[in-house]
């Protein structure tokens, strides 16, 4: 028996709308400390709160994508600080009504990316099930749409 199977992981590159938080938020933070330090002792508390939520803020945006091809059957997981896994898409090649590179839109179609968000990356395109999904492919995997869809 001849099965297909292809795993493959994408970390996710923080956004720069993401990486001015986290420079705001770690400026806000040592501001604040130097002013508890040298002033006013009051501002350990924001500087305290600020730090606490910068901190679980910053490690929720460490995340992966998996993507698993089994014999037709694309499966797509978001990894969490390498702990925990939330299964974002499950479908079939049959469910795949077209293959494009890049990124495409559509009026109607709600769309979910599962790139790396880097720039330059190779980006698929799968319509499916009313939905546009942004995969960022290997290059087996191209291959294999390429067998069933022309892009």
């Amino acid at each position: 028996m001849r099965d297909i199977v292809f795993e493959w992981f994408v970390p996710h590159v923080p956004s720069r709308k993401q990486m001015l938080v986290k420079a705001v938020i770690t400026s806000a933070v040592i501001v604040f400390f130097a002013d508890a330090f040298f002033f006013a002792a009051i501002m350990l508390i924001p500087t305290i709160v600020l730090a606490v939520v910068g901190f679980f803020l910053f490690r929720s945006w460490k995340i992966e994508y998996e993507y698993e091809y089994v014999n037709g059957d694309l499966t797509i997981s978001k990894i969490i600080r390498k702990e925990k896994r939330k299964e974002l898409y499950r479908g079939s090649r049959a469910e795949i009504e077209e293959v494009e590179r890049g990124r495409r839109t559509q009026a109607g179609r709600t769309v979910r990316d599962f790139t790396s968000n880097r720039q330059g990356a190779p980006v698929l395109t799968l319509l499916t099930r009313g939905e546009l999904l942004y995969v960022e492919p290997n290059a087996q995997f191209e291959e294999e749409m390429k067998r069933y869809y022309r892009f």
